[in-house]
C-alpha cells in the first residue's frame, strides 16, 4: 500500500465517527447546523454542494472558523463536537397529550371579529346604554319628581263646588301625576254626582293633574207621588222635587219604580225607551225651545206641548227630525205669538211636504167666518175656531 492511499485512509479514518458513541437525532441536528454555520461564514451559499450534502471546510479554514465559533487552534473540531455530545444527556422527545375530544368541551382560541359584528357589537352597546338611561329617568320621575302641586276642575253648569269634585274624586297633592289612580277618580266622580255624566282626569307637566267633567243635562222630569223626578238623556235620576220645573218638559206615557237620585228609570218595553231617545236626541240637535210636555202614550200618535198654547203631533216615531222642523218654522214663521191651537205634523216627510194647523180662539169677536167644528166641541171651549189651514213649507224646509 502506497503513502497516498495511507493518507486516504487516515482521513477518511478520521472522518469517521468514533467507536461507541451513537448520536441522537437532535444531536445529529445539532451537528448539521453547526456544519452548515461554519461552512457559511465566508460564503453562505457554499455550505450546499450539487451532490445534496454539506462540504466540509478546507484545511485552511478550520482556524478562522475557530477564531469565529470560539473554539482554540489546539482542539480538534471533531473530537470537540463528539466529545460535548457525548457529555451532554440524551434528550428524548416530549410525548404529546392526546387532545381532548370535541364533546369534552374544547376550549378554542376566539377568532378576530369581523367588521360587521364589530358594528353590531357597538350599535349593541349604544342600545344597552340608552335603555339604562331611560330606567334611570323613569325611576327618578316616579319617585322624586312631577309631584302634584295643583288639581283643577273644569266643568260647565255643574251644581257642584271644585273642594266637592276634589274631595270626591280621591286625588291629592301628594300624588305623583304619573301614579294617580285617575280611572278609580273617574269612577267615584260618576258614581257620587248625578249630574256627572262623564270624567276625565288628565295630567299637565310638571305637576297639574286636571279633573274635565261632563255635565249632565235635564231632559225631562216625570210626576210620582212624590213630586217630580228630573231625569237626563241618559235616563239617570239627576235630582227630586216637590214642584215641577216649568222649563224641563213633563213627561207622560212611564211610572217610575224607584226614585232614588243617581238610579237609572227602567221601562216595560224597551221600545218605549227607543222612541224617547228618538225624541229627546232629535228636540235638542234641532233646537226646539219651549217644550213643556211629551207624551208617549200612544207610541202612535207622539205628542209635544209647546209653550203650554200648542199641541204638536208627531204620529209614528219616523222622521221626527224632518218633523220637528217642520213644527218649528210654522210657528216661528206663520203663527202669531198667542195663536193656540193644534199643528199636525204627522204627515210632513220630504215627499210630502203639507202640515195642517187648527187654532182654538177664546174671544168670540176675533172668529172668522164659518161654522164651528166637532174639535171645539169635543173639548169644552166657548169660543168657535175656524177650519184648519193648511201649510206647505217647500221653501222653508229642506
Amino acid at each position: 500500500m502506497n503513502s497516498k492511499s495511507k493518507d486516504t485512509s487516515k482521513q477518511n479514518k478520521e472522518n469517521r465517527q468514533p467507536k461507541g458513541k451513537k448520536l441522537t437525532a437532535a444531536q445529529r441536528r445539532q451537528l448539521e447546523r453547526e456544519q452548515r454555520r461554519n461552512a457559511s461564514i465566508d460564503d453562505p451559499l457554499a455550505a450546499f454542494d450539487t451532490t445534496g450534502g454539506y462540504r466540509k471546510s478546507e484545511p485552511e479554514d478550520i482556524g478562522s472558523i475557530a477564531g469565529l465559533s470560539g473554539f482554540s487552534l489546539e482542539d480538534d473540531y471533531y473530537s470537540r463536537i463528539y466529545g460535548d455530545f457525548a457529555n451532554e444527556p440524551e434528550v428524548r422527545p416530549e410525548r404529546k397529550r392526546p387532545e381532548p375530544p370535541e364533546d369534552e368541551g374544547e376550549i378554542k382560541p376566539a377568532s378576530p371579529l369581523t367588521r360587521r359584528q364589530r358594528h353590531i357589537r357597538m350599535i349593541a352597546s349604544y342600545i344597552s346604554v340608552f335603555f339604562i338611561i331611560v330606567i334611570a329617568a323613569v325611576v327618578l320621575s316616579l319617585t322624586v319628581m312631577f309631584k302634584t302641586t295643583e288639581i283643577k276642575v273644569e266643568a260647565e253648569g255643574l251644581p257642584y263646588s271644585d273642594e266637592q269634585v276634589i274631595e270626591a274624586s280621591g286625588l291629592s297633592m301628594s300624588d305623583n301625576i304619573f301614579l294617580a289612580k285617575r280611572k278609580a277618580a273617574e269612577k267615584k266622580l260618576v258614581e257620587s254626582f248625578p249630574y256627572v255624566e262623564a270624567a276625565d282626569v288628565s295630567f299637565r307637566i310638571p305637576g297639574t293633574q286636571i279633573i274635565t267633567i261632563e255635565t249632565a243635562i235635564p231632559s225631562y222630569q216625570v210626576q210620582f207621588s212624590g213630586g217630580y223626578a228630573v231625569v237626563s238623556g241618559n235616563c239617570r235620576i239627576l235630582e227630586v222635587n216637590e214642584k215641577q220645573k216649568n222649563e224641563i218638559p213633563l213627561l207622560k206615557g212611564i211610572k217610575l219604580d224607584h226614585t232614588q237620585p243617581g238610579e237609572y228609570i227602567t221601562f216595560e218595553k224597551a221600545s218605549t225607551k227607543q222612541i224617547l231617545d228618538e225624541v229627546v236626541k232629535n228636540i235638542n240637535e234641532n233646537d226646539v225651545g219651549n217644550i213643556y210636555g211629551i207624551d208617549i202614550s200612544n207610541a202612535a200618535n207622539i205628542e209635544l206641548n209647546y209653550d203650554n198654547r200648542i199641541t204638536i203631533l208627531l204620529g209614528l216615531p219616523e222622521d221626527v227630525g224632518y218633523k220637528l222642523r217642520t213644527a218649528k218654522a210654522i210657528i216661528n214663521g206663520s203663527l202669531a205669538a198667542n195663536d193656540k191651537g193644534t199643528l199636525d205634523v204627522s204627515l210632513a216627510n220630504s215627499e210630502r211636504r203639507s202640515s195642517y194647523f187648527t187654532p182654538i180662539y177664546s174671544d168670540t169677536a176675533s172668529l172668522p167666518e164659518g161654522g164651528a167644528s166637532s174639535r171645539s166641541e169635543q173639548i169644552g171651549q166657548s169660543s168657535k175656531p175656524s177650519e184648519s189651514e193648511e201649510y206647505y213649507l217647500e221653501d222653508i224646509i229642506e
